[in-house]
């Protein structure tokens, strides 16, 4: 009988072992997800001044904090075809999502853990555009470095990414603190920011601020927030097209005959069919449809040759899809490049 009750005490025993270990396990989780949003821990080599450093973690947020910081985020555009003025990063539907995770990421990190972000700031025309982060706090600052700002991927490229980068971790992968800066844009500081030195894609952030302590205000709907709303008529469409391209039809594979560079061409056709599309069923704008058409042409056809490039945007004006000032202006970036 006493043999049987220290048995029983000893299961008990680990038993609750057992749990503290998965309860310890679920509140110190390595990834936090909301549909396509990855907020993750990673031990992440930081150097300031030349020397290694320590993040200030684990460190408590709140909600409005994050939510007012996301929010005051903002970036240029570089290049001919640029969109004037200041750009949020962050949209708002996308910041609804990522702020729990981040406040629960940071509140169990580590000295050593910073926190990678990889989020889709919308579903576009067969495209996402991927935003790509780390954060830690740092001499009580929030660091925010960004390695991609609405960058187009394909959904067959974001899925192999996020394998890649993402379930992988960052090992072997891409370190935005060691970037300083990209050609298609920069990050530019506002209220209560400033950027790292010799860095235009370092944000720090005093949190002490009071703008970061406001109450959260509805904003009004950005270009692509209207775009990604769209109609039931439309989405189907796409999600039609999207189905076909990503199958490559009707078979498993897409179809090996197709050379690369013609795939890369359609895509973009395509893509400027639908938004025209989009703009004489009132769903966008012309502006709106600038905005995306130059997007378009600086970003999506990166993988052609400056060749392939200048006989699809010849084809593209001559169709209708873009003006001669476009023409003029692209071709001008390509052959300066030769």
């Amino acid at each position: 009988m006493k043999y049987q009750k220290l048995e029983q005490k000893g299961l008990l025993v680990g038993i609750t072992w057992v749990l503290l270990l998965c309860l310890s396990w679920r509140i110190h989780a390595d990834t936090y997800e909301d549909d396509r949003i990855t907020v993750k821990h990673a031990e992440l080599p930081v150097k300031k001044n030349g020397q290694h450093i320590q993040f200030d973690h684990p460190y408590e947020l709140t909600g409005n904090v994050v939510t007012n910081a996301l929010s005051n985020i903002s970036y240029e555009e570089k290049g001919f075809l640029k969109k004037k003025g200041n750009l949020k990063v962050f949209q708002d539907d996308e910041i609804k999502k990522l702020a729990p995770l981040i406040i629960q990421a940071f509140s169990v990190a580590t000295p050593k853990q910073a926190i990678i972000i990889s989020s889709y700031s919308e579903r576009f025309i067969l495209t996402d555009q991927q935003n790509y982060c780390v954060l830690f706090m740092n001499d009580n600052m929030l660091n925010i470095v960004f390695s991609r700002i609405h960058m187009f991927q394909s959904y067959s490229e974001s899925v192999s990414y996020e394998k890649k980068h993402i379930t992988g971790g960052i090992t072997g992968g891409e370190n935005p603190t060691r970037m300083k800066r990209n050609r298609f844009w920069k990050v530019i500081p506002s209220a209560g920011q400033r950027l790292e030195p010799d860095h235009e894609n370092w944000l720090l952030i005093n949190l002490s601020d009071e703008i970061y302590h406001q109450p959260i205000v509805p904003k009004a709907k950005t270009v692509d927030e209207k775009i990604k709303q769209g109609t039931s008529d439309i989405d189907a469409r796409l999600r039609k097209l999207e189905g076909m391209m990503g199958s490559g039809g009707v078979h498993d594979q897409p179809d090996s005959t197709i050379p690369e560079k013609e795939e890369s061409k359609s895509k973009v056709k395509n893509k400027l069919v639908i938004l025209r599309e989009m703009v004489g069923e009132g769903i966008v704008s012309e502006e709106d449809y600038d905005y995306k058409k130059a997007k378009l042409l600086r970003e999506a056809m990166i993988d052609m040759s400056i060749k392939d490039q200048l006989r699809e945007i010849k084809e593209l004006k001559s169709e209708g899809l873009i003006t001669e000032d476009d023409y003029n202006e692209k071709k001008k970036e390509l052959l300066d490049q030769l």
